[in-house]
């Protein structure tokens, strides 16, 4: 592999790593229940999830459906795959006995509207088959396109069936049996985007919930209480990870987050479901649960199972059966028929092209390279695998432990995989958490 293909192959390591310092926030908390350990058991998995008892929601995020990236020639990825990877997704969720889908920004790679065309194309025929979709933006989603034309483009896809709608933002909310659903509008995107007539008028393109946003929503909170609805609420940007309450921290940063999760708490709605870090994590503080649902079209093409019943909420990692699919549809490219070991190679591929990488400046023996090659490769699969915490004793002992982190030395990935050994939580496997 040339210099140039391990720097392009870099780049999302790097992207990741921003991601997942704060995973020491993925702790054991009250009122939650990691699931019984099953090593035999890869997780997330692609086994048939058993019947629902309650409501079953499938939650995906970071779609970034694009057309212009979307051949079938030249180097396949997942990236090059995704109008393929957002069909099976569907209907994956479909025949994993979801009831609903909520997609919870960054929908399309660049808000033009024949990217967000090609998604709703998908989404009314997810729909058609028997998947009802509700849509919120994320920060990709709007410029050139504003606020009204993204309304009307998803209208049918959770617009329409509003229960409520805020007037100052895409926010809304829907009623789904007896729990209230709440679709936040995180913004995020271009100032130029924000066109409502009720909007507020912005300089800054950093993500925010308005004044008017907030009394909308203690509002609904109020009326949920004393209706008893249980109330599950979806937004792009997070809520509790440290840098999303930095300022300087303008692509992660939330205005008025932090207002946002005590009214969550006020009213005793125990979670809210987020994605753009573009990885798998579980963040737990005062009561509040987060989950951030990973970006789709890497490995592992994963998104999350939601089992609501009246006492307690399940969440599941779900891998998209894209093999599965494949067949099923009568795809011919071979990538697509054997994904997952595809992934696999992949992921193989990617531990090569980093070691290969740093060993240019700390340079190790043939031997050691290979070592450390299958080390990186280890923590990677068992991180997105759940089973990391469980492994740890093991990848310490493991011949490449010292190497990797002897070529490491001085790039950022040496105290990343430590950060992710050491913080390493079984509620990434998923959980059982209590309404209240």
């Amino acid at each position: 592999m040339t210099e140039r293909a391990a720097r392009r192959r870099t780049g999302p390591v790097l992207f990741l790593i921003l991601c997942v310092l704060f995973l020491s926030a993925c702790q054991t908390a009250e009122g939650m229940k990691a699931p019984e350990e099953s090593p035999e058991v890869a997780v997330p998995s692609m086994a048939p999830l058993p019947a629902p008892e309650g409501i079953r929601i499938a939650v995906a995020s970071d779609l970034h459906l694009d057309p212009d990236h979307a051949t079938r020639s030249g180097e396949l990825s997942g990236v090059s795959l995704n109008p393929e990877l957002v069909e099976a997704l569907l209907w994956d969720a479909k025949h994993q006995g979801a009831e609903l889908i909520l997609l919870t920004g960054d929908l399309v790679n660049g808000g033009k509207d024949y990217r967000h065309e090609a998604l709703t194309e998908r989404l009314r025929k997810a729909e058609a088959e028997g998947l009802p979709v509700c849509v919120v933006p994320g920060n990709h989603d709007l410029a050139p396109i504003g606020q009204r034309e993204f309304a009307e483009l998803y209208d049918e896809f959770g617009y329409a069936e509003a229960y409520s709608r805020d007037v100052s933002s895409l926010s809304y909310c829907v009623l789904w049996k007896d729990l209230m659903i709440l679709m936040m509008d995180t913004a995020g995107y271009s100032a130029g985007a924000i066109d409502l007539p009720g909007a507020p008028q912005r300089s800054s393109n950093c993500a925010f919930f308005s004044e008017e946003t907030l009394d909308w929503v203690e509002k609904l909170l109020k009326e949920a209480g004393e209706n008893d609805r249980h109330v599950l609420c979806a937004g792009h940007f997070n809520l509790l990870p440290e840098i999303s309450r930095q300022p300087e921290n303008s692509g992660y940063y939330l205005e008025n987050g932090d207002r946002f999760a005590a009214l969550l708490r006020e009213y005793g709605v125990p979670r809210y479901l987020s994605g753009h870090q573009h990885t798998r994590a579980v963040y737990q503080e005062n009561g509040l649960t987060e989950l951030l649902t990973e970006y789709l079209l890497a490995y592992p093409t994963g998104y999350s199972m939601l089992d609501l019943t009246d006492g307690e909420i399940r969440y599941t990692p779900r891998r998209v059966d894209v093999d599965a699919w494949a067949a099923e549809t009568g795809e011919t490219e071979p990538v697509l028929l054997n994904y997952a070991r595809w992934q696999q190679e992949e992921l193989h591929d990617y531990a090569r092209s980093n070691v290969a990488y740093m060993c240019e400046r700390n340079p190790l023996s043939e031997t050691e390279v290979r070592q450390a090659e299958e080390f990186f490769y280890t923590v990677m699969d068992s991180y997105w695998r759940g089973d990391l915490h469980a492994r740890r004793t093991e990848l310490e002992s493991m011949p490449g432990y010292e190497p990797f982190f002897r070529c490491a030395e001085g790039y950022a990935y040496g105290w990343w995989l430590k950060s992710l050994i050491q913080n390493a939580s079984p509620l990434l496997r998923g959980f059982v958490l209590a309404w209240k």
